[in-house]
């Protein structure tokens, strides 16, 4: 089933569908298909079984089980039914906390795997901090400066760079004396 067709069958919009399968919640293949045009495209293949759970999730028919022991009997009715009542209040707090974990285990999930990304970035940045010789992407990437604006500085002699082969590279230091000029 296409994302359209999930988020149809799910009464979701097509963004929601994509948060539950960014949480693990659907599991979904890409598949190659062939458009009317005669072109061929990938488009995601979502799980039926996957959509059928997460359905019947969204409308709290699964019973989630009782955590808390039973209560021993007591001797009166109404010992029995106040029981009866701490039990009920009980497991709607259990059910809660499920679902309270759930969404904040998905939570933690989601902030860790993005500051790993920002690690990563981090890392790419050091790396590049590192190099003596920087081509145009990696000088406009640690300066700020627009690629454009860069070629036209070395054409008009302002930055010092050296072709070689058919890229432009840049000393560090010579980007940096550039950057304290401007």
């Amino acid at each position: 089933m296409n994302k359209k067709e999930a988020a149809e069958f799910l009464g979701l919009s097509e963004k929601t569908l994509e948060r539950y399968k960014s949480a693990g919640k659907l599991s979904a293949k890409l598949k190659r298909i062939v458009g009317n045009d005669g072109k061929s495209r990938q488009v995601l293949d979502f799980n039926q079984g996957d959509l059928d759970r997460l359905k019947r999730e969204l409308s709290n028919e699964i019973v989630y089980p009782e955590i808390t022991p039973r209560h021993a009997q007591t001797k009166t009715q109404t010992d029995t039914d106040r029981q009866t009542s701490i039990d009920n209040l009980n497991l709607q707090n259990t059910e809660f906390a499920i679902v309270r974990q759930t969404q904040t285990d998905n939570l933690i999930g989601t902030i860790l795997e993005r500051l790993e990304r920002v690690f990563e970035r981090q890392l790419e940045a050091s790396n590049l901090q590192q190099k003596m010789m920087l081509d145009i992407s990696e000088s406009s990437t640690i300066s700020g400066l627009s690629k454009h604006y860069l070629r036209v500085s070395i054409k008009e002699g302002k930055l010092k760079a050296k072709l070689i082969g058919r890229t432009w590279k840049v000393k560090r230091l010579d980007l940096d004396e550039f950057i304290k000029n401007l």
